[in-house]
């Protein structure tokens, strides 16, 4: 799966790797921790899973398992913070 962050109608404030995401057509306040910032911002259509573990894992310095990365990902997409790539 490679999905694509959902920048549109949201208001973005970050401090200290978290996020604070207004998300005005869905009328709530979204809170991502660093990790889920981490892939959210990697979520640009060309990366999937697997690069974005491997990627987090160059970064952090320790192995990160695809699977992490996979569960934040449907969280974002139930936050509907994510859009499916489309071909």
């Amino acid at each position: 799966m490679r999905p694509i962050a959902r920048k549109e109608d949201l208001v973005v404030k970050k401090e200290t790797g978290q996020l604070y995401i207004e998300d005005v057509v869905n009328r709530k306040y979204i809170f991502l921790n660093p990790t889920s910032t981490f892939v959210w911002e990697r979520c640009d259509g060309n990366k999937d899973e697997s690069t974005i573990a491997r990627e987090m894992g160059d970064e952090l310095g320790v192995p990160v398992s695809e699977s992490v990365v996979s569960q934040i990902m449907n969280k974002l997409f139930a936050e509907k913070l994510l859009v499916p790539e489309f071909m």
